[in-house]
């Protein structure tokens, strides 16, 4: 028996080496290739082999959405983008409210689970059927917000550096305000439409709307799945990691400066177009809103959380 276990064992790491390796030539070979989500999952596959333990989450979102409906919420579970700088991950508010135990490594080569203090990488999830058209709401929670946009929060800090100061000159003087950009708790989200024909289209919340792209022309709109969705720094607004050109200059009466439209939209994958820290989807803790008890929630800083806003109920909506 002890040599049929360790044949086991042999077999079981020459699998764990081929599959590495055919992974390995699909990220060297194939320019369009998404290595880190493949990764991701062979990853958690292996680990859940070997130890176990890993259907919990799935039995949840059974019980709140029946089979069909629960794997479509965990195969369309996004790969995550974070902007250069950002050190928060979107976690589980019910455990972390704080940056202390909601920020994790920065380094751009990694790809993250967990923040530095052990708390899981989490979205919350809402799924809608309307029109014919499933729609799978992904909600992530972030323990603060700081816009960062042409260097307001360092300009802000600047400004009001006097105020700050210990010095005795400043005494009488009120602490100084705190910064417009800046609020606790941040909810920020990325929704999945899949219509009757079963093609899928997403959006990402961004500064009071939506987008598809980075760029204003995609403010709004659904765009085609990709499997990821980006954070900027600071805001977490978000959009679709795209490889982008621009267009021909355009003019008309009603822009006549207006600038040429981006065109050749294709998906940009970490690891091969985009040197950015990640999380992979397979690795988010996915949590229904359906049986989360939202009257026990807390206050969120004057923040909107999701079973409040008008898109919760209506998918379609570009309120936010």
């Amino acid at each position: 028996m002890a040599g049929e276990r360790g044949q086991a064992t042999i077999e079981w790491t020459a699998l764990v080496l081929l599959v590495a390796l055919a992974l390995a030539a699909l990220v060297a070979f194939g320019p369009h290739i998404d290595g880190r989500s493949y990764g991701g999952f062979l990853a958690r596959s292996i680990v859940c082999a070997v130890r176990g333990g890993c259907d919990g989450g799935r039995d949840e979102l059974v019980a709140a959405y029946g089979s069909r409906d629960a794997a479509l919420v965990r195969d369309y579970a996004p790969g995550i983008v974070y902007e250069p700088g950002e050190r928060e991950i979107p976690i589980d508010y019910r455990q972390c409210r704080t940056t202390k135990c909601g920020d994790a490594p920065t380094d751009r080569s990694l790809d993250v689970s967990q923040t530095s203090a052990g708390v899981s990488a989490t979205a919350f999830t809402h799924v809608i059927h309307e029109g014919g058209s499933t729609y799978i709401q992904y909600w992530f929670y972030f323990p603060d917000s700081n816009t960062t946009w042409a260097g307001s929060d360092r300009a802000w800090k600047v400004g009001t550096a006097p105020l700050t100061l210990g010095h005795k000159l400043w005494s009488k003087i009120p602490k100084a305000p705190r910064y417009l950009g800046f609020h606790r708790d941040d909810w920020e989200g990325y929704q999945v439409r899949i219509d009757a024909s079963g093609d899928a289209s997403v959006r990402a919340t961004a500064h009071r709307g939506y987008r598809w792209c980075k760029q204003s022309q995609c403010r709004n709109q659904w765009g085609a799945w990709t499997g990821w969705t980006r954070v900027s720094r600071g805001s977490h607004a978000g959009h679709i990691p795209l490889k982008s050109r621009l267009g021909g200059i355009r003019f008309d009466r009603e822009a006549p400066f207006a600038a040429g439209r981006w065109v050749d939209q294709r998906p940009a994958y970490p690891g091969v177009d985009l040197r950015e820290r990640t999380t992979v989807g397979a690795d988010l803790k996915l949590v229904p809103l359906e049986h989360v008890d939202q009257g026990a929630a807390q206050s969120f800083d004057d923040i909107s959380p999701p079973w409040e806003k008008p898109v919760y109920l209506d998918p379609s909506s570009n309120a936010t």
